[in-house]
């Protein structure tokens, strides 16, 4: 009888120790599964991989892109009229002088998007124009009211010069940059046929826009280079001067009102360029040219710069343009 007796304190206080021994292991297992949650680790992840910590200036992250993997890209501008004409159909040429006229426009580039890493994106897209697309109906082509051109049929619309572009957006040396590179293939008469256009094949450019911040105040500042170069199918049937390469450095400047508004101003004083066939091998200058206006981020990826540009050397309200450009990323 005691023997029995023993044998089943023996028997429950193994039961017993068995089952603490369950509960200790559960708890462990459990313990070990919340700490390594994969939810947590791409949650952390995603806030590495955050282009938005490197890159915090607002029309910078717009040329960047959509932090979507896909997503629709475009850079629009609209060059308008004078400033003491805003909305007519003529814009003086204020880099030729103010009796150079050119027609008003909306251009740019649309395409789509892919991005490749955290700051990384390649677009593939083309190039439009609308002319004059304030006056009459923007379906059909019109007559131009230039009066060196007089009576002249003008091609309202176009979509041409498909293009493909890398650019990649970091942080390096304590200021915020974008390097990128872009190949656009011509497809329009006046630049691809060989005997009434200047028979090339396309434009390879590359830039670099570096940004920093000016200590603890609300100013920033920085600088694009930018070089491209045309490539030639070959020689032209009658002899002209044809495009070849240029050269820019565009310091800018911004001060930041808020979260939404800042003041932007561009000098175009350091643009170079080189034509075949010309009078003279080398590099020239362009006429310099400024642009002045207010930055306004709509959203992330949506900004709008509504701007004055002008020359310095002869600042006139009948030689100073006005314009608007925008970045316009969807999905």
């Amino acid at each position: 009888m005691k023997k029995q007796l023993l044998l089943s304190l023996v028997l429950a206080g193994s039961m017993v120790a068995g089952v603490a021994h369950a509960e200790e292991q559960a708890q462990q297992e459990q313990a070990n599964t919340s700490s390594v949650k994969v939810t947590d680790v791409q949650n952390a992840e995603e806030k590495k991989e955050d282009i938005d910590q490197e890159i915090t200036n607002a029309r910078m992250r717009s040329e960047l892109g959509s932090k979507s993997q896909w997503s629709f890209k475009s850079s629009l501008g609209y060059n308008g009229g004078s400033m003491e004409k805003p909305f007519e159909s003529i814009r003086p040429a204020y880099r030729s002088g103010a009796t150079a006229e050119t027609l008003t426009q909306l251009a740019g580039n649309v395409g789509v998007n892919y991005r490749v890493s955290k700051g990384g994106n390649l677009s593939f897209g083309t190039g439009v124009v609308i002319m004059d697309p304030l006056h009459g109906d923007i379906t059909k082509d019109f007559q131009d009211p230039r009066a060196s051109k007089k009576g002249i049929d003008v091609k309202r619309s176009q979509v041409s010069n498909p293009y493909v572009d890398y650019s990649h957006g970091y942080r390096a040396m304590g200021a915020q940059m974008i390097s990128s590179v872009t190949y656009a293939h011509y497809t329009e008469e006046d630049y691809t046929s060989a005997d009434n256009g200047y028979n090339q094949l396309g434009n390879l450019s590359v830039s670099q826009t570096v940004l920093a911040d000016f200590g603890d105040s609300k100013w920033q500042g920085g600088a694009s280079l930018t070089i491209d170069k045309d490539i030639a199918k070959g020689a032209m049937a009658v002899p002209d001067a044809r495009y070849d390469l240029g050269v820019g450095l565009f310091p800018f400047a911004e001060y930041s009102f808020n979260d939404t508004y800042s003041f932007r101003t561009v000098f175009g004083y350091f643009q170079f360029a080189k034509y075949e066939d010309y009078t003279t091998a080398d590099l020239f200058q362009i006429e310099p040219y400024q642009s002045m206006g207010v930055g306004i981020s709509v959203t992330r990826d949506i900004y709008v710069y509504p701007n004055v540009q002008f020359t310095p050397k002869d600042i006139r309200a009948d030689r100073t343009n006005v314009a608007v450009s925008a970045n316009i990323n969807l999905f």
